[in-house]
């Protein structure tokens, strides 16, 4: 199993990083084309712009403007007109250059260049015109603005998708780890049910052919109470498995009656035919009197499991049962001084075929099923069932029951 799940996380992790690094890549490549799409644009301006000052300079070299004592040159995209006497250039004439350029540019170039600006420049001490297109603040505004927001966008995009494929992988990861789990969990089952089952049966067997071959009869009272003990057991275990498979299937309705909690403890211990080594270290604490709604066949199953149980992994020292009571709850209480239960393990040993182990190294016999129809049980009675380390050692199971009526 964890094999299985070693290869499951190495699995998921490929796919996670491959599927990011796919996002990760194409949100890159969408930001590079978008960057690609600015420079385009920003270039079309460009060129834009050169063919306005080409057009702007057939208009002086189509003496469209009169430039007396003018000249002019076109330097780093724009047109400096300075004068050609030694003499400045009169204000009058510098200012009428000035009002007739820019009024000839704005009507017969912006209307068809309609993305630039005319910027006028004079310089007085030079008699100085410079003038020059300047792009729209807003188209440049726009252009840019264009740029940021698909870049976030595309971030955006590609924050989100690989948050969701996180989401995905992991959600992916639990759903195929509990099959994985379930499945384990399911193949321990057969092979504790295999050896459980073969057990009794051959235990059964050999008493009867034991039985068969004692001519005397001087072995048949021990070997019929061997084969009614093993029989006892195996019916157990198929009960069990029965009640199982009813509460999976939603099949199973209780049958509430009123007991007394005391008397169905001794009737719960004297069912299970205790040996008297195992009966001297079982104390009970439980007051006559306590009343509860109950289905007998069912709350008696969680009293032999939860005993069974601390018989089972505390091989000596004392197991107490008892029980208390307030205004509003019954609480029932099994603790041994056995092994423990690590706190990794405390909620997953009410799962259903749940072992602590692996199935090929324990020990001890079980199904995995008398822990997980214990909660089972209690939850249907509207209880609960927790677990808490004993002091010095061992294990408490605590059952939990809403109070219902009390004899004085």
């Amino acid at each position: 199993m964890k094999n299985s799940r070693l290869k499951l996380q190495i699995a998921v992790l490929a796919i996670i990083t491959y599927m990011i690094s796919a996002l990760i890549w194409w949100a890159f490549a969408l930001i590079q084309f978008q960057e690609r799409q600015y420079s385009n644009e920003m270039e079309k301006l460009e060129l834009r712009k050169t063919l306005a000052m080409e057009k702007m300079e057939k208009l002086l070299t189509s003496g469209q403007i009169k430039l007396e004592n003018v000249a002019y040159e076109r330097k780093e995209g724009a047109f400096i007109f300075v004068s050609t006497e030694k003499n400045t250039i009169k204000k009058s004439d510098f200012n009428s250059l000035q009002y007739n350029t820019l009024e000839l540019i704005k009507t017969s170039i912006i209307t068809e260049f309609s993305e630039f600006n005319v910027i006028s420049v004079t310089n007085k001490q030079r008699n100085q015109l410079e003038i020059r297109l300047q792009t729209r603040p807003e188209l440049q505004f726009q252009v840019r603005e264009t740029l940021r927001k698909k870049k976030m966008a595309w971030i955006g995009e590609g924050l989100t998708l690989g948050f969701i494929t996180i989401i995905i992988g992991i959600a992916m990861y639990l759903y195929l780890d509990k099959i994985i789990r379930l499945n384990a969990q399911q193949n321990n089952f057969l092979l504790a049910v295999t050896h459980e089952l073969k057990t009794p049966i051959a235990a059964t067997k050999l008493a009867l052919q034991t039985i068969k071959k004692d001519s005397s009869q001087r072995l048949l009272p021990k070997m019929l109470e061997m084969a009614n003990s093993n029989v006892i057991r195996l019916s157990q275990m198929v009960e069990q498995i029965l009640m199982a498979t009813r509460f999976e299937s939603k099949f199973t309705d209780p049958l509430m009656v009123e007991i007394d909690l005391h008397d169905e403890i001794q009737a719960t211990l004297l069912a299970m035919e205790l040996s008297a080594d195992v009966n001297s270290r079982i104390k009970t604490d439980i007051p006559e009197g306590i009343l509860m709604q109950a289905d007998e066949k069912m709350i008696q199953t969680v009293f032999r499991n939860l005993i069974t149980n601390a018989i089972k992994y505390a091989e000596e020292g004392e197991i107490k049962i008892e029980a208390r009571t307030s205004a509003d709850w019954i609480s029932i209480t099994i603790s041994d001084k056995g092994m423990g239960i690590p706190d990794s393990e405390k909620k997953k040993v009410f799962e259903k075929f749940y072992r602590v182990g692996e199935e090929k190294t324990r020990t001890k016999p079980g199904s995995g099923l008398g822990l997980y129809l214990v909660k089972k049980i209690t939850e249907m009675h509207d209880g609960r069932v927790s677990i808490e380390d004993n002091t010095p050692k061992g294990t408490r199971f605590i059952l939990t029951f809403k109070q219902q009526q009390t004899i004085a």
